[in-house]
């Protein structure tokens, strides 16, 4: 039976959609390649890791600084993410105390503290993550993680002790929690993209942690935290009404 015209159009178009087509690239440095949407097969996966390994190692034993030239891949901004968030997660560590200290609804002490635990397991799971990228475990500078744990040290200061010190507290902990949020799940993209399997696991098992540290939270705050901040702005409202009255 005879195909019509319409139909090898139709099915042409349908191919075309299946496939996304490859593009050219060209970087900074003048490089071009071919590049494609379409998610790499195990193969090509492979490949990739054993450059990412080959490249790490390279880079390592040369003592020459980097050019802001040099070429960057995505293997690089996994290295500088991993390094941002290592830092990160050891100032994080650091700041929970005064948080736990400062919180008086037990749930939430309970909540800080198993979390502050956690945050211990994450600093030696990210020391693995470097481990099997063939690097050195070492942070770097993240001005994103010290400016909001500047601004949990000022909030804490404004309400601290107040009738809304543990929402206050809970608003601070979930500014830190979606950026890390943020940053693992775009580090668990890059590694798996990366064909670093382990390295992925890895981050990944992190990421859920923040998630339910998220979650919990929320739960804290939507459960009680927030509706007793609020009773006492009500009492405070109707003390003022009386104090008008009376006088």
């Amino acid at each position: 039976m005879a195909t019509s015209n319409s139909a090898k159009s139709t099915a042409k178009t349908d191919d075309t959609k299946s496939k996304p087509a490859a593009k050219s690239k060209t970087s900074r440095g003048g490089k071009t390649r071919t590049v494609s949407k379409s998610k790499p097969d195990a193969t090509a996966r492979s490949k990739r890791a054993n450059t990412v390994a080959r490249k790490t190692s390279t880079k390592a034993k040369s003592s020459a600084k980097a050019n802001k030239s040099e070429e960057k891949g995505l293997a690089d901004l996994l290295e500088h993410g991993v390094k941002d968030i290592y830092y990160a997660e050891k100032k994080i560590y650091r700041a929970l105390p005064k948080m736990i200290k400062a919180a008086d609804d037990e749930q939430l002490v309970e909540a800080l503290t198993e979390h502050r635990e956690e945050t211990s397991g994450q600093i030696e799971t990210l020391e693995k993550v470097f481990e099997e990228m063939g690097l050195k475990a070492k942070g770097e500078k993240c001005e994103a993680i010290d400016g909001i744990l500047a601004e949990s040290d000022s909030i804490l200061d404004d309400f601290g002790g107040t009738f809304a010190g543990d929402a206050a507290i809970i608003f601070s902990c979930q500014a830190v929690e979606h950026y890390e949020i943020a940053r693992y799940t775009s580090m668990v993209g890059f590694a798996d993209a990366l064909g670093l399997d382990k390295v992925r696991d890895m981050l990944k098992e992190i990421l859920d942690q923040e998630s339910s540290a998220h979650t919990k939270l929320d739960d804290l705050a939507d459960g009680s935290i927030n509706e007793a901040a609020s009773e006492y702005d009500e009492d405070d409202d109707e003390s003022d009404t009386a104090s008008s009255t009376k006088s």
